[in-house]
């Protein structure tokens, strides 16, 4: 099991990484440093998660630009000093040992693959089916999302840690932030209109306090979509721009929440399963660096 969380959270040095202990896990932290100056996780905070509970830090690139765009607008060699190299030098003077790369928004070219690649152990391919023997040719290793906006199900999960462990291979998925069960809100489809759903209870959740997303149904993965929530009014939910009746059913389970985040009663699933089949390794120790 390779774990890998993005930008920084509180919640990786609050929650997820003792509960990542518990079990004798390890995960890679893949850091925005804009982020982190900001206020949301300290740079103290990266070198306990590396000292204390073994965990790799790798970069996000500075300030999470859309590299592709930036390399239209400045070129790739701006990127690469201003972002990428800049991130490192800042994260190695707290002592972080830094060799693993995630590009922001898993969003590349060719000519960016192939630049990271001559420099670091990796980079993230988000993939259908995140199980492989280690990095591939191309120097990429693949995931899959565990968040809400990037929606997997459980049961399909599990069945892949099954997967990984007959096959001897390693699973790649990854995150943002492990929040209270309470940030979500499950619920049934009455109906389907449009973008709208209709709920068979009050939705108690506010879209303006949370950057809620909806997961039209719990037992389908959407591979490449997602479902933003515009506005809740009572039993109503209505996303951003989809028709939902390609995506769910009346009868339905529904889950409504923080996009970039995962409840703490499924992680600890995750976690409690995937102990019991696999070993946790960082990324830097999945691709064969040490």
């Amino acid at each position: 099991m390779v774990l890998a969380f993005d930008d920084g959270y509180p919640s990786w040095i609050k929650t997820i990484a003792p509960e990542l202990a518990a079990v004798n896990g390890v995960a890679t932290g893949f850091v925005n440093n804009y982020r982190v100056r900001s206020g949301e996780l300290r740079f103290e905070d990266l070198v306990v998660l590396q000292d204390k509970y073994r965990w790799e830090i790798g970069t996000h690139t500075y300030h999470h630009f859309n590299a592709p765009d930036f390399v239209k607008r400045h070129g790739i060699e701006k990127w690469f000093t201003e972002e990428v190299e800049a991130s490192v030098k800042e994260l190695e003077e707290w002592n972080l040992r830094v060799e693993s790369l995630v590009f922001p928004y898993n969003a590349f070219s060719p000519e960016l693959a192939a630049k990271v690649a001559r420099h670091f152990t990796s980079y993230r391919r988000r993939d259908v089916y995140p199980i492989a023997d280690g990095r591939r040719a191309d120097g990429s290793v693949p995931a899959a999302g565990i968040d809400i906006a990037g929606y997997t199900p459980l049961d399909l999960m599990l069945k892949w840690i099954d997967q990984a462990a007959r096959n001897k291979q390693l699973l790649f998925l990854y995150g943002h932030n492990v929040l209270p069960d309470s940030e979500f809100f499950v619920g049934r489809v009455v109906s389907i209109d449009g973008p709208v759903l209709t709920s068979d209870q009050p939705i108690t959740l506010d879209p303006a306090k949370s950057d809620l997303y909806l997961v039209p149904d719990m037992t389908r993965r959407i591979f490449g979509t997602n479902f933003r929530v515009e506005s809740v009014e009572g039993k109503t939910i209505k996303v951003s721009s989809a028709d939902l009746i390609r995506f769910t059913s009346v009868g339905s389970s529904f889950l409504i929440g923080p996009g970039y985040g995962t409840r703490l009663s499924d992680f600890r699933r995750l976690l409690s399963y995937a102990s019991q089949k696999l070993e946790f390794k960082t990324v830097r120790e999945a691709v064969g660096r040490h």
